[in-house]
């Protein structure tokens, strides 16, 4: 295959999602959301500006041949970095460009992408860096992806949870805090708690959390999430519930 047919059999591979028209590319921050920058930059062949939404910040970047050619604008940001032409030669331009998209990403809970026509762009003719380059020079990770829903939901609620256990198939994979009387609802209850989260999936599609407060007595709360070949059972304070359910809203919407 040549390289424009890679590409486009993995964008037409890909499960899209789209927020307002444009596609959500990560649903995380940090490195995952740089890492997925990059990669469109990669995968943009023909010059386009690249918009990109991070969190709340719009993003114009002007791409072409899978390299960065410069940041043509970021609302609400004046950085020296903005209009430039990026350039090996002009390593300090270069590091606040990499200083910039990294503040903004680490930041953003969600990073959406649109193409745009060219726009008038560069003070100079340089023909920007590859993203490969800019993964280097910006120490990322090109191959960073975002955790499985599961995993993301404990590790975004571990200071709020008494102890949970993570399933992966019929398995336990993994089991923290004060597991014991988790393992024993896992152990007795399991096929009752499956057969309540397919009569819920039945009405709705997708990933899917249940809570049962005063499962473990008065005051502690035990929520079951089922999200693909994946599952947990957690322990929390009652009071906890509606800030564990925003949480888990917020991870699969």
């Amino acid at each position: 295959m040549t390289a424009l047919t890679e590409k486009l059999s993995a964008l037409a591979a890909e499960d899209d999602v789209f927020v307002a028209g444009a596609r959500v590319i990560a649903q995380d921050g940090g490195q995952v959301a740089l890492a997925a920058i990059l990669r469109e930059i990669d995968a943009t062949i023909l010059e386009r500006t690249l918009v990109f939404g991070i969190g709340d910040v719009s993003a114009s970047l002007i791409v072409a041949g899978r390299r960065l050619k410069g940041l043509l604008s970021v609302s609400g940001s004046s950085d020296a970095a903005i209009g430039q032409s990026l350039s090996r030669e002009e390593p300090k331009i270069l590091q606040a460009a990499g200083d910039l998209m990294t503040s903004l990403c680490d930041k953003a809970s969600r990073v959406t992408v649109r193409a745009e026509p060219i726009q008038p762009f560069s003070k100079g003719g340089d023909a920007g860096i590859s993203a490969k380059g800019l993964a280097e020079l910006w120490n990322v990770d090109l191959n960073a992806r975002p955790l499985p829903p599961i995993a993301r939901f404990l590790a975004a609620n571990a200071s709020v949870l008494g102890g949970h256990l993570l399933i992966s198939g019929a398995d336990i994979v993994e089991s923290a805090g004060e597991t014991e009387a988790l393992q024993l609802i896992w152990d007795e209850q399991v096929m009752t708690l499956r057969k309540s989260q397919k009569a819920i999936a039945k009405k709705q599609a997708g990933a899917q959390m249940m809570c049962f407060d005063g499962a473990m007595g008065a005051g502690t709360a035990v929520a079951f999430a089922v999200a693909g070949d994946d599952a947990c059972i957690c322990a929390f304070a009652s009071d906890q519930i509606a800030t564990l359910t925003a949480s888990w809203q917020s991870i699969i919407s």
